[in-house]
């Protein structure tokens, strides 16, 4: 990763103002350039929507090299519009808006990430009757870390215009509601895979539950479907786990079908990183009623040779766990 240019605008909520820097940040020091860069990637690893800009949305203008702005004036302007919707709107904390321009694997780069600093206690040497006097000081403007994403951003390509964008949402006079993209960028992004998922497995559980299909297998077949797919190529086939979660029952998977249409879940959900969900789903959790947790790696759940799930005639589930050469405890002090 190359930066290429950064800047930090100040947006003080609580004092109603707007401090613009006029010049960029020095990305040659070290720590700066590590720090941004640490926020790009955390921000590429979380649940971001994905999106396409059209030449007439108000981003692409900004962005358009034919106006001939500089980075320091379109990044002013950014920042002006920003402030201008969250002082509107008194559940939005103030904040620093940081401005990016890098270049990856050959593609160029725009990024705009507000983070929110944190009130942290701070040293400060002083002095009292010519005798020191080390005191605790509450700073309230010091920014996350680089190990945590910023809350509200977006990233894009200037190459081709697909963006992602992670936006919060407030509690604004007694609604929860989101900004970022509606207010701020003026963009409609699609859903998150987050949400996506999130769609199928509460249409899962609704046709398991009218069919009387257990839930724990229909939630695991889910699961095995979605790793094995982002394991393959990175496409999870929405008909696919309706077809594993109810292999025998095509009334279910009818409903299911039907359910997801009435929700708009695209028929193939598409993964930027297929190794993310990899990780992810590669484990299988269950919580028995008696407080048992398990937890089984995908390969072994899926081998009846290692584990097997034993349906018995007096409804009771019996977990069979096979071939086991050597058991280690892992009580640490």
């Amino acid at each position: 990763m190359i930066l290429k240019h950064a800047i930090l605008h100040i947006l003080d909520q609580a004092a109603g103002q707007l401090f613009l820097s006029q010049n960029e940040l020095d990305i040659n020091q070290n720590q700066v350039h590590e720090y941004l860069e640490k926020l790009i990637n955390k921000f590429n690893q979380g649940d971001f929507k994905p999106g396409q800009l059209n030449g007439d949305d108000y981003l692409a203008q900004q962005l358009d090299d034919d106006r001939q702005v500089d980075f320091v004036n379109t990044s002013q302007g950014l920042a002006e519009k920003l402030f201008d919707v969250i002082k509107e709107l008194s559940a939005v904390p103030g904040g620093d808006v940081l401005i990016l321009e890098y270049t990856e694997e050959n593609d160029d780069f725009f990024a705009l990430f507000k983070v929110n600093p944190a009130p942290r206690f701070v040293h400060m040497v002083d002095y009292q009757d010519e005798r020191v006097q080390n005191q605790l000081v509450l700073n309230q403007a010091v920014l996350p870390s680089g190990s945590s994403a910023p809350d509200e951003g977006i990233i894009v390509n200037l190459m081709d215009g697909r963006y992602r964008l992670i936006e919060k949402t407030y509690r604004q006079d007694g609604q929860r509601m989101a900004y970022f993209a509606e207010r701020f960028a003026a963009l409609e992004p699609e859903v998150s895979v987050k949400n996506e998922l999130q769609t199928v497995r509460q249409a899962v559980k609704q046709v398991a539950d009218k069919f009387d299909v257990p839930l724990h297998e229909a939630l695991a077949a889910t699961q095995a479907t979605i790793f094995e797919d982002a394991s393959a190529d990175g496409m999870i086939s929405v008909n696919r786990i309706g077809e594993q979660a109810f292999d025998d029952n095509l009334s279910a998977q009818t409903m299911y079908r039907e359910k997801l249409e009435e929700s708009a879940i695209n028929h193939q959900i598409e993964l930027e990183d297929p190794l993310k969900y990899q990780k992810k789903y590669a484990t299988q959790k269950f919580v028995l009623d008696s407080g048992i947790e398990v937890s089984i790696p995908m390969a072994a759940y899926q081998d009846q040779n290692q584990v097997e799930l034993i349906n018995n005639p007096d409804g009771k589930i019996t977990l069979m766990i096979k071939g086991i050469d050597e058991i280690k405890n892992k009580f640490k002090a």
